[in-house]
């Protein structure tokens, strides 16, 4: 005789997170993690590090010291917390900080994408830099604009090949993995409950670039938001975004380590065009390279997707 159907095991409340618990909202619960790692961060951090550093000048005599407390206030005040966040968020941690070895031309495809954006972004500065701009927005504009970039040259540049590995640790390896676990771990898992995840990874990108608190790097950061935000929806790991969130950091590091952080046009004007027809070349050919390789990347990453697709529909029968 056949056996008759098995009735659907039903989860105990011990087996479930307490945002399924306790029926909260998805997007609520992200926008509460962001507010509260934010306050925490931003103002807990820099309390913190007044009190230790005695000013909120950064200079060469204590520069060190302010990289040092970055990098503990991002361990201790944004990793740890995305953490325990996360075990709100779901009671299997894979769900949400999802490691998956990525492909080596998954990884190679990754690199093109962001090697090109970075070029279509200078050709946008460049471009938002000669914007004509009100005299009396320009007054205060222009000092804040300075203030942003000295802080971040100070930060970043290094007189040594032992500061610059200091340098690379905090600036670029650290905060890839720390923002990355936090923005494509928990955030974006969380919109990935109530949005498309298209939709989550676009959403993310926008509130990692304004968690920066740069208006003058706003649009490069929400494009580079929105590109970690895709390569983890198609790869379904955070490794390949920590990989390139990494690699664009060490990249703005050495620029400024090689003196090369002021320069130009990439393409060469030997045949006497104006600097501005220069970068618009610049802008339509590596937005082309982006294009391709992205769309070279979305078709690598279809049995990736699938598969999820797959796990998340068979996980839904069985709950």
């Amino acid at each position: 005789m056949p056996e008759p159907p098995r009735e659907p095991s039903v989860p105990s409340p011990q087996d479930l997170s307490v945002v399924d618990r306790y029926g909260v909202h998805p997007i609520l619960f992200a926008f509460g993690c962001l507010a509260f790692i934010f306050v925490t961060y931003q103002f807990g951090g820099a309390l913190i590090a007044l009190v230790l550093i005695g000013t909120t000048n950064v200079t060469r005599e204590n520069v060190n010291l302010v990289r040092w407390l970055t990098m503990g206030g991002q361990v201790a005040l944004i990793f740890v917390p995305t953490l325990l966040l996360g075990r709100l968020l779901s009671r299997n941690g894979s769900e949400v900080f999802r490691l998956r070895n990525p492909s080596a031309q998954e990884i190679t495809l990754a690199v093109i994408g962001l090697l090109a954006l970075q070029r279509v972004f200078d050709a946008y500065s460049f471009f938002q830099d000669k914007f004509p701009i009100p005299q009396s927005l320009r007054h205060i504009l222009g000092p804040v604009k300075e203030m942003f970039d000295e802080l971040l040259r100070t930060i970043v540049r290094a007189e040594s090949v032992p500061e610059l590995l200091v340098v690379i640790l905090i600036v670029a390896i650290v905060p890839a993995v720390v923002e990355e676990t936090m923005f494509r771990g928990l955030i974006q898992s969380a919109f990935n409950r109530a949005l498309m995840p298209s939709t989550a990874a676009v959403v993310t990108g926008i509130i990692f670039a304004l968690f920066h608190l740069n208006p003058f790097e706003l649009v490069p950061l929400v494009g580079l938001g929105c590109y970690l935000g895709f390569l983890r929806y198609r790869s379904e790991t955070l490794i390949l975004p920590v990989v390139v969130h990494g690699l664009n950091n060490l990249l703005a590091i050495l620029a400024v380590y090689f003196h090369m952080d002021d320069s130009g046009p990439l393409l060469d004007n030997h045949a006497g065009l104006p600097e501005v027809v220069s970068m618009i070349l610049q802008a339509l050919l590596f937005g082309a390279i982006f294009v391709i390789s992205f769309s070279a990347y979305y078709r690598a990453t279809r049995s990736v997707v699938r598969s999820s697709d797959f796990r998340e529909t068979t996980t839904r029968n069985e709950e």
